[in-house]
């Protein structure tokens, strides 16, 4: 088939795929023609080169442009379209496809598309054809290369088949700025194609809303203060991804305008309501796909942003005025919130100290709410306004006091917590007294009992007598009435009837010791008595009440444990009353334990010392909490005694000890913990905190039985070994250079024995500095001393080998500084060095060392002080 013949096939091919028919609706291209597509192919293609001026290069299989060596190279590429069959065919987009293939740098990409003069297989870089516009562009994208780049030529291409051009050329080129610079080159495959579409425009936007509330055409709209949502239904015939673009603006300034595109289903912008003035605003909406095609503009539709809080409430109430005494317990209050001068408040929060709740405002901006306090005492309600737009007030805080009228209840006998003189049957006073004026008279009631009534006093006071019937929690009920009938909220008076018996005794007593203590009933008809002793509740005594119910306890001390007393009265009927405890100081005569020499080194024995203050004491018994069951006893001599124990092995040990006197009591006991270890222990004196690169020695003093060598590691290299001399070892060692004149360095050391027991590991931590020592005798370190024009003389003793120099500078306090000096080492390898100090004031000498092959070592800084 000809060129001529494959153009004129395509030529109709794109017209039956994009026409439509000019009265045709949108719903008709929707329905019968969706986007349509189809691929024109290029006609011819090559590149020039700079390099080959004269030589063409035709129909390659590849397109590079830029240059691709450090020398300029520079190529750009060419493509021929036939158009004629666009002619009379309808198109809204035409994108060049042009892959990339190969790329130098993935941050470089300046890549342009121009329309030119025509290609021909004769065009070189001499003869190449003329630039005429740029068509389209592309830079770095972050993509290292992309194998379906696109640009789209559509505007040239329109106008090239407006002007009947039967043939376009484009080019492709870096772009000027970069073409000589080979970070650019890229290479596109051969040959690009036009990829022609036609495409229908989106449908018009539907159901406008702000806020989720209907487009409102006139007004003030939908109310925003803080979030704002305009939002619309979008849609495309062809499927395609669509977007809302929206604007807004002012509806007393429409030259305001404000855009932004939104996407979703409904698309929606969220203007930012800060940056817009309060005030009524309009907005429109038009769709656009992502070929750029737009529908019609639907709109306007209002808002209006109200940014503005209301204010703080006002609260009044006619019963519980203000920072005043009013109402009562019970006693229902109206408390009305009212808007403080803002017009639009639509609703209040309150808070009376619980939850929070809401009331609508009425139409008068007012809501009343009631509360009825269940306490006395100040209290307060926290409000708060909210306007139509949502915006919130300032709160409100109203604090009022709620009258007492409860009457007040008291109770010699029987206060709220129990008290020593009441009991079953026991009668007690109650006392009654106003809470409120004119009281004539009280309503009262025991528990669930009968209510029953006494006249007050002219004072308002009553009092009745009361005998409880029964032991335990009790509530007393009780309320006023006035001479006008009116009778105050109930008073619930809540006391305790102890039927426990009330026992009397001493409460520091001696371990070994007895005691006698008194019992009384709190309830009728007791005749006997149980006692014992919390520790052991299995034994018990018991004694016989006299007539009179009351009894007398004896006890004996013959138990560290026996710390709290529990007694419990019995009637005849065998009822038993609750149980008094009676909680006692005793004095256990604990012992103390005491020790000398090492008690943490394994296999040495240490010395313990126990004493007592126990009267009549006679033995210690003591063993190891990890053994119990094996005890050993000593005799106590005079009030002391002293054993030995040899730790068999390392590890955590506790000791306990009691003493035991003549009678068989046995005292509390008193405990020891101790940890035992076997590690060698390790000293220096060269090698301390901050030591110096010079040799020096470890002294190893072994803690395990029969260690017989120690193996040691420096800085975690690999363990070697010296012979322990009766468990001893002097290690010597030669630290290295310290790198940037200081290094941290440990040491590590275990024993072992003659049959490969190895100890546990001592780790010694020291570090090592190169620096100098420097001393001076006129000026002492960080001493005020000498003064302005006094001479010092500064000695710098070495802090490594071999120094056969040092160079020093001095600064003042203002940073200014003196020439790098430099001093000879004597045979020592210590140096001096004279200065006079011209001011007064606070100076530094830094110093460093120099070897003689130039290696330097860390500097000192040594602070003068000069008067």
């Amino acid at each position: 088939m000809t060129l001529r013949r494959s153009l004129t096939l395509l030529a109709v091919a794109l017209t039956a795929a994009l026409t439509v028919t000019d009265g045709a609706t949108a719903a008709t291209k929707t329905t019968a023609q969706p986007r349509s597509e189809a691929t024109l192919s290029a006609t011819s293609w090559g590149y020039v080169d700079s390099a080959t001026p004269t030589t063409a290069h035709f129909k390659p299989g590849t397109l590079p442009i830029g240059t691709w060596d450090t020398t300029p190279h520079l190529q750009r590429s060419y493509v021929n379209f036939d158009l004629s069959s666009l002619r009379g065919a309808p198109f809204t987009t035409v994108l060049l496809s042009a892959g990339e293939t190969h790329y130098v740098d993935c941050e470089s990409r300046a890549t342009e598309v121009w329309r030119t003069s025509a290609y021909t297989r004769q065009s070189t870089w001499q003869n190449r054809p003329a630039e005429q516009t740029r068509v389209a562009a592309r830079g770095a994208d972050g993509s290292c290369i992309d194998n379906d780049a696109t640009f789209d030529v559509t505007t040239a291409v329109r106008d090239a088949v407006k002007h009947k051009d039967r043939h376009l050329t484009l080019a492709f080129r870096v772009a000027e700025a970069h073409e000589a610079d080979p970070a650019f080159y890229r290479v596109i495959e051969a040959p690009p194609t036009l990829r022609v579409v036609d495409n229908a425009p989106p449908a018009r936007p539907t159901d406008l809303r702000t806020n989720d509330a209907p487009c409102a055409q006139d007004g003030t709209g939908a109310l925003a203060s803080g979030q704002l949502e305009l939002s619309a239904q979008v849609s495309d015939p062809n499927g395609d991804f669509t977007f809302g673009q929206f604007t807004w603006w002012p509806v007393a300034d429409p030259a305001q305008r404000h855009t932004s595109a939104g996407s979703g289903s409904p698309a929606a912008a969220y203007p930012d309501t800060w940056d817009l003035a309060d005030g009524t605003y309009a907005w429109e909406v038009y769709a656009q796909d992502s070929w750029g095609a737009k529908s019609s503009t639907v709109g306007p539709c209002r808002f209006t942003v109200d940014r503005t809080d209301p204010k703080a409430p006002a609260v009044a109430s006619a019963t519980y005025p203000a920072n005043a005494e009013g109402g009562g317990i019970g006693v229902a209050g109206e408390f009305t919130f009212s808007p403080n001068g803002s017009t639009d408040v639509a609703r209040y929060d309150y808070n009376f100290g619980g939850e929070t709740r809401e009331i609508t405002a009425g139409p008068d901006g007012t809501a009343t709410v009631s509360f009825t306090p269940t306490a006395t005492g100040w209290q307060s309600v926290i409000v708060r306004a909210w306007d139509r737009a949502g915006n919130l007030s300032l709160s409100t805080y109203y604090s009022f006091l709620v009258k007492e009228t409860r009457p007040t209840v008291t109770s010699d006998r029987y206060p709220p917590q129990g008290g020593p003189d009441g009991g079953i049957g026991v009668p007690g006073l109650f006392r009654f007294a106003p809470g409120m004026p004119n009281v004539v008279a009280y309503d009262y009631r025991l528990d669930d009992g009968a209510s029953a009534r006494v006249t007050a006093g002219q004072d308002g006071v009553a009092e009745v007598t009361i005998t409880p019937a029964t032991g335990g929690d009790h509530v007393l009920f009780v309320r006023s009435t006035d001479t006008s009938g009116v009778t105050s909220p109930e008073r619930e008076y809540r006391f305790l009837v102890d039927a426990s018996p009330v026992v009397s005794g001493p409460g520091n007593v001696d371990l070994g010791t007895s005691a006698t203590y008194s019992v009384t009933p709190r309830m009728p008809g007791v005749v006997e008595y149980d006692y014992w002793f919390a520790s052991a509740e299995s034994t018990k005594w018991t004694v016989k009440a006299n007539t009179d119910g009351t009894a007398t306890l004896p006890v004996e001390f013959t138990s560290a444990d026996q710390t709290l007393l529990r007694v419990q009265a019995r009637d005849a009927s065998g009822g038993l009353s609750p149980v008094t405890e009676k909680r006692l100081s005793l004095n256990t005569w604990r012992p103390e334990i005491g020790y000398e020499g090492d008690i943490g080194t394994q296999g040495r024995a240490a010395t313990f010392t126990f004493t007592t203050p126990m009267p009549n004491a006679a033995e210690f018994e003591y063993w190891l909490t990890a053994d119990p069951a094996t005890r050993w006893t000593v005799p106590v001599n005079g009030n002391t005694a002293t054993v030995t124990y040899p730790p068999p092995k390392i590890g955590d040990y506790e000791m306990l000890v009691r003493a035991k006197n003549t009678a068989g009591v046995w005292s509390s006991t008193d405990n020891i913990t101790w940890t035992v270890t076997n590690d060698p222990t390790v000293t220096s004196k060269e090698f301390q905190a901050n030591g110096r690169a010079f040799p020096g020695t470890f002294t190893l003093d072994a803690r395990q039985p029969g260690a017989v060598t120690f193996e040691y590691s420096f800085d975690w290299g690999p363990f070697q070994q010296i012979a322990a001399q009766n468990g001893h070892a002097v290690l010597a060692w030669t630290p290295p250079p310290p790198p940037d004149g200081w290094a941290s360095h440990n040491l590590r050391v275990h024993t072992v024995t003659a049959d490969k027991v190895i100890s546990q590991e001592n780790m010694y931590g020291f570090s090592i500095s190169s620096a100098p020592s420097v001393s001076s005798e006129q000026y002492p370190e960080s001493t005020w001393s000498g003064g302005a024009g006094v001479p010092g003389t500064f000695t710098f003793t070495p802090g490594m080998p071999g120094l056969v120099s040092y160079t020093y500078l001095v600064r003042n306090d203002q940073g200014a500084a003196t020439d790098q000096l430099t001093v000879p080492a004597d045979s020592s390898g210590a140096g001096t060095m004279t200065w006079t100090p011209p001011n007064r004031g606070t100076y530094s000498v830094t110093v460093s060392g120099s070897t003689a092959d130039g290696t330097k070592s860390g500097s000192t800084r040594y602070s003068v002080y000069v008067n």
